[in-house]
């Protein structure tokens, strides 16, 4: 007889939320839609199996005892409209989970590009210091600017975007209280979080400054003036693309 406990990857004295867990765990990484094994339905098959019997405290005891066998085969025979139900419950739930994983896959990936794109030009304007602004004309320069404006716009935006959903915030007269139940799918506070930005930005300024051509002249206007239009820019072209590449992935 198949051993349920091994299938799970669960000790027999595992506890009902950890064989809910390791159910979870399997399920996200043995789903047919998501694995591309030759026998995944029939792994999943077992998978659901097992915790269909471990998790129910009946059929647990009776499989502990060694009378799984027959009660299963009673079991199937006069409920099959309901084994066809769970199944579609499964399914279903199996579902949520990988639309879940995707969620906060897309989520991270958003995060990623916001951040990387910012970091990464602030330093690249302070290590080039480069001159279009100088070299533009009045109408270049006046393109530039709003380009730069839009560019903050969003930029504002999307971080309000990742701070909602990555971090906790609260009035300061509960945060005695706050911080024994942080949630826990938020994992740093609001002020850490804009402490990480702004520290980011002004690292990213300060290593740009010191491997950039000339570091020992004076921080001219025109590269204080790019250190501020130019990241924006670069971050709302990397979202741009990343939008396009969504939108034509659906078709």
């Amino acid at each position: 007889m198949t051993d349920l406990y091994r299938v799970l990857g669960v000790s027999p004295r595992a506890t009902g939320a950890e064989i809910k867990s390791a159910y979870r765990r399997l399920a996200r990484k043995c789903h047919p839609d998501v694995s591309a094994s030759p026998d995944a339905n029939a792994t999943f098959a077992r998978i659901n199996e097992a915790y269909h019997v471990l998790s129910e405290p009946r059929l647990r005891a009776a499989y502990d005892r060694g009378g799984y066998g027959e009660s299963r085969r009673t079991f199937y025979a006069s409920r099959d409209a309901e084994v066809v139900s769970l199944q579609r419950e499964f399914d279903r739930m199996v579902d949520e989970m990988i639309a879940h994983d995707r969620q906060e896959a897309a989520a991270r990936s958003h995060a990623v590009l916001l951040v990387v794109p910012l970091f990464v030009s602030t330093f690249y304007v302070m290590a080039a210091k480069p001159t279009f602004i100088e070299e533009s004309r009045l109408i270049g320069r006046l393109l530039i600017i709003a380009l730069a404006l839009y560019g903050l716009v969003y930029l504002i935006r999307n971080i309000g975007l990742v701070l909602a959903r990555y971090t906790y915030h609260v009035p300061d007269h509960l945060t005695s209280v706050f911080r024994e139940e942080a949630p826990q799918d938020k994992p740093i506070s609001r002020k850490a979080g804009l402490s990480f930005l702004i520290v980011g930005y002004l690292v990213s300024m300060a290593l740009g400054y010191v491997v950039g051509r000339n570091p020992g002249m004076g921080l001219s206007l025109s590269t204080a003036m790019s250190v501020f239009l130019y990241p924006p820019i670069a971050v709302l072209i990397i979202g741009s693309i990343r939008r396009i590449s969504t939108f034509l992935e659906r078709y």
